[in-house]
């Protein structure tokens, strides 16, 4: 079974060196820590807080939704208002995916919520069992049977078009434990980056290079940043896109049944855009702020890199499924597009943090 792309190692800083980051402040200090800070501070609370928030939020209104559909039988309108939310919590979720570090890997949250293709074969066991399906029993089933998919499955339908009709009363329980689950999940990565929180990963980040247990120093979170903008970039462009593609095989899609995929590429590249710009529902200081004071031309570079990427995908119209037979051309410029942006962000940004930051 195929699960989630394996991101790639990328090279250590030592090996990469500072190529392509001519420095247009010659003369000038090379490393501004006061601004250094500021960057990584509105990052955790700028993005990574809010993004998790708002997917808690979702994740709990899904939660609900499934709720009121098993008290008061499930209605057309009932099931649709699920599928609304269930698109929403992904656009969050798929955002997100631009900075997997901390806790959502650490305590294995990713696979946990987010693995594909759906296993029919044991999906269709668990409804045909007679298990409770209580959260903790969720919570212990291997990963392709729990988190987002498994959802998306339940309330489209293997077409898309499932109507409520169609939902039996175990296919309604086994959604209340997956939504649980997932509230669950999401909430625990929510409250992970919370200043208050014990072991919060807030403080672990944004005090890098003054006595966190995780990044000693600013550096080695800078590099985190941009590693894992590198990474989604690599797991859409050559993962969720390019496998599928080359072995034209749309059961390897990542949400087929919802035909949310291309959506889900679009955020995903547009939290790559709100991990630079420092912004999500508002403006903070980001690497931006760090690699205009330098290099202006990279800065034009990488924003460019970022919008190309997405009017790529913004050019393939049928669903991902459909697409890879019926628009080739728009699939492999989505493809080139999305290396160019990780091959600018691993030869040039990345040297240019580990030149700007100690």
């Amino acid at each position: 079974m195929k699960t989630k792309y394996i991101k790639f190692l990328f090279a250590s800083a030592a090996l990469l060196g500072f190529a392509g980051c001519d420095d247009d402040n010659e003369g000038g200090s090379l490393v501004d820590e006061t601004l250094n800070t500021e960057v990584l501070d509105n990052f955790s609370a700028t993005i990574a807080q809010s993004v998790y928030n708002d997917l808690a939020s979702k994740t709990s209104t899904l939660y609900d939704q499934v709720l009121a559909m098993e008290t008061d039988g499930a209605t057309d309108v009932e099931l649709n208002a699920c599928r609304t939310t269930w698109k929403q919590a992904r656009e969050s979720w798929e955002q997100s995916e631009a900075f997997l570090f901390g806790p959502v890997s650490t305590d294995n949250i990713d696979p946990r919520i987010d693995t594909w293709p759906v296993n029919f074969t044991d999906l269709d066991a668990q409804l045909d069992g007679t298990a409770e399906f209580t959260e903790a029993y969720i919570d212990n089933l291997e990963d392709a049977l729990k988190g987002f998919h498994p959802i998306e499955y339940l309330i489209f339908g293997q077409d898309g078009q499932k109507a409520a009709a169609e939902l039996l009363p175990r296919d309604i329980e086994y959604l209340k434990g997956l939504s649980q689950n997932l509230k669950v999940l999401t909430s625990d990565l929510k409250v992970s980056w919370q200043p208050a929180s014990s072991g919060s990963y807030h403080l672990a980040f944004t005090e890098a290079g003054n006595g966190s247990s995780v990044y000693p120093t600013q550096l080695s979170a800078f590099e985190e940043l941009v590693n894992a903008m590198m990474g989604i970039c690599d797991e859409v462009a050559n993962g969720k896109i390019d496998e599928v593609f080359i072995a034209q095989d749309a059961s390897l899609e990542e949400s087929p049944f919802s035909q949310n995929s291309m959506i889900d590429f679009t955020n995903n590249i547009k939290g790559v855009q709100n991990v630079y710009l420092g912004k999500y529902t508002s403006d903070g200081k980001g690497l931006e702020d760090l690699v205009r004071q330098y290099n202006l031309q990279l800065d034009n570079e990488i924003k460019l890199k970022i919008s190309n990427a997405i009017a790529a995908l913004g050019n393939v119209t049928d669903p991902f499924g459909e697409a890879i037979f019926s628009q080739p051309i728009q699939v492999q410029n989505v493809v080139d597009a999305i290396n160019e942006l990780k091959d600018t962000l691993e030869e040039q940004l990345l040297p240019f943090v580990q030149q700007h930051s100690k």
